[in-house]
Order: C-alpha cells, then structure tokens, then sequence
C-alpha cells in the first residue's frame, strides 16, 4: 500500500508513519503537491543496498570468474573484464554534476 503525505503531516506524526512503514511498505512524502521523499523501512532499505550491490558490474565479474573457473585462466578473465572495468572504476569516481569540481 502506497501513502501519500505532506512534509507537516510527516514532522507532526513521525513515529506513527514509521509504524506504517513496517506494516504496509513505503509512505511518499510531498511538499507542495510534489513528491520529494519516500519513507521505508530498514528492510527495504538493506534489500535495496543489497540487490544494488549484487547487480554492479564487479559482482557480476566475480560471478563470471567463479561460474568459469575452468574454463578460463583468472590472466583471461581479467582481461574479458579489464576495459569494463576502467570504465565502471571512472565512471563511480567522475563528478555526478558537470559542474561539480569547477571552482574548486
């Protein structure tokens, strides 16, 4: 079940919609009629964090090399994987913004 509330709904019953949250899933916050936050549990949280990391490119690698280990040298593996990656490496390490860094 999806909530939708206000940011002083929200400030003023706190405890009660972190009750919901457990109970019935997450609870959408708005600010002038403009969805801007959602409210989960822990669980869905560590669900989240947990499939996000499973599905990054390095896990993925490592599940490649583990499935393969017989059929191709780790030297072989890490170079089908080499150029992904530098990529994914530059790609977590390069500004979100492309104007992040600019005056500093």
């Amino acid at each position: 079940m999806k909530t939708n509330i206000s940011v002083a709904e929200a400030k003023n019953k706190l405890p009660y919609f972190i009750h919901l949250t457990e109970q019935s899933g997450p609870v959408v916050i708005s600010r002038r009629n403009k969805d801007v936050a959602v409210l989960i549990s822990k669980k869905e949280y560590e669900d989240l964090v947990q499939k996000a990391k499973s599905n990054s490119i390095l896990a993925r690698a490592e599940n490649f090399r583990n499935r393969n280990k017989e059929l191709f040298s780790n030297q072989d593996i890490d170079n089908i994987f080499s150029a992904t990656k530098e990529d994914y490496l530059q790609e977590q390490s390069s500004p979100k913004n492309i104007f992040d860094g600019v005056l500093e």
